[in-house]
């Protein structure tokens, strides 16, 4: 706690600093002032969470210290002192709610008794302030919560809406436009989803917004703005794009979905940013974009791509397989209006092929092919993008060949075993027959 002592009697201020051991009771600094108004000037520019103060000075009193005091800083404790006690001064001094009243001539424990008791209160003052603004805190969170529940319904409880905007102070039934956006956190990264929301939260301070995380990978914001602060939402959109693209502390990718002018038909722009993100499977992480009015369009595939890596697993052709990879890889890239889940079925064909070459050339790993295909379909289900399909079609293919080398030189070692043996057999028959 940090102590300032008010007195225009220098002596009062020297004796009471030297007298009291303020590390003992829990002060780590003692400040001087000798007269009300440079108190007023300190209190401006240090933290000063304890005043003792003479009531009597010449200029301002100390009751007219505590009164400006108490006015800008609520929390600050005040203990006052005086050689002359009278009923009015009392009277101040109880409506002020101060903690203590020395009498002159001081004595050293009063002081430090007025000091503990002051400190205390503080920390109980403190404590409770504490707990109030994480209840408030969470107040606010739970109703941000049940307004965006409501925004995302196509049919919304019109009356919960006004409530929980009313509640939260926003003026959004005057609002010109209306915008959601949502970020994919990475399951490696959802641990830190708070952290995430916070972060995103700052690049949104520009715009009167809400924010919820709806799940364990998904933030949603909702904003409300005037056709003329579309630079203000231009700004945010940067800001996020900026902390997801440059920062990549984690793994996430973002869309703000088409605008609506009617805030119960906000979920419109919910459904075009749920709609939008399907693409970040093509696109991937790392990226926040905007949501664009496409055309779905059909699977352009060239099976015979599909072939030529069948080809290559039954003829343990290694440079063949990794070949056909990159070249479907690049060819469904660009297909982002294609449904997703048409992309993920080519990508269990060819885990399907491969998983059924590799029972007949080495062994299963699974009880059935119900029980393969079950589980190559959660997993196939559970990648958020292209490239992880990918990737982990490259590495099954690679540990498909390497259960092939580790078969040819396994068997290589059978048959030079069973040639030793057939030679050494042969040179022993021979010898006894000679």
């Amino acid at each position: 706690m940090n102590i300032l002592i008010v007195d225009d009697e220098e002596i009062t201020i020297k004796g009471i600093n030297k007298l009291i051991k303020w590390e003992q009771i829990g002060v780590a600094k003692v400040m001087e002032a000798f007269s009300g108004e440079e108190a007023l000037i300190k209190s401006r520019t240090e933290r000063v969470d304890i005043i003792i103060s003479d009531i009597r000075m010449a200029g301002m009193t100390g009751i007219e210290l505590a009164k400006n005091i108490r006015e800008k800083y609520p929390l600050c404790q005040i203990i006052f002192i005086s050689g002359h006690v009278e009923n009015e001064y009392l009277k101040e001094a109880i409506d002020l709610e101060v903690v203590g009243f020395i009498e002159k001539p001081i004595h050293v424990k009063e002081i430090e008794e007025a000091v503990k008791k002051a400190i205390n209160k503080l920390e109980s003052m403190q404590f409770h302030s504490e707990v109030k603004r994480q209840m408030d805190l969470e107040n606010k969170n739970y109703v941000m919560y049940e307004l965006a529940k409501e925004l995302i319904e196509p049919v919304a409880n019109r009356d919960k809406i006004l409530k929980n905007i009313n509640w939260l102070g926003l003026d959004w039934k005057n609002k010109e436009r209306i915008c959601a956006a949502i970020f994919t956190v990475n399951k490696e990264s959802n641990r830190n989803i708070e952290k995430v929301m916070s972060a995103l939260d700052c690049c949104f301070s520009e715009i009167e917004h809400i924010h919820f995380i709806k799940d364990s990978t998904h933030i949603i914001f909702f904003m409300a703005y005037q056709s003329n602060e579309e630079e203000t939402l231009r700004e945010v959109v940067k800001k996020s794009r900026d902390f997801v693209s440059v920062d990549r502390t984690y793994m996430i990718c973002g869309v703000f979905g088409s605008t609506t002018t009617d805030i119960y038909k906000a979920y419109k722009s919910y459904e075009s940013a749920v709609i939008y993100l399907q693409k970040f499977f093509y696109f991937g992480y790392y990226q926040v974009r905007c949501f664009v009015k496409e055309e779905e369009k059909k699977l352009d595939f060239d099976e015979t791509l599909m072939e030529s890596f069948v080809d290559a697993l039954k003829e343990c052709n290694r440079e063949k397989a990794h070949e056909s990879i990159k070249r479907i890889y690049y060819q469904l890239r660009p297909q982002h209006t294609v449904l997703v889940s048409c992309i993920k079925g080519i990508y269990y064909k060819l885990l399907d092929y491969l998983y059924e070459e590799a029972e007949h050339s080495f062994y299963s790993k699974y009880d059935s092919e119900n029980v393969r295909r079950g589980i190559l379909l959660e997993k196939i289900h559970s990648m958020d993008t292209l490239a992880e399909c990918n990737d982990y079609l490259y590495e099954q293919v690679e540990e498909y060949y390497q259960s092939a080398e580790n078969l040819a030189v396994n068997n290589k070692s059978i048959i030079e075993i069973m040639d030793f043996i057939n030679k050494s057999y042969k040179m022993r028959i021979f010898r006894l027959v000679k």
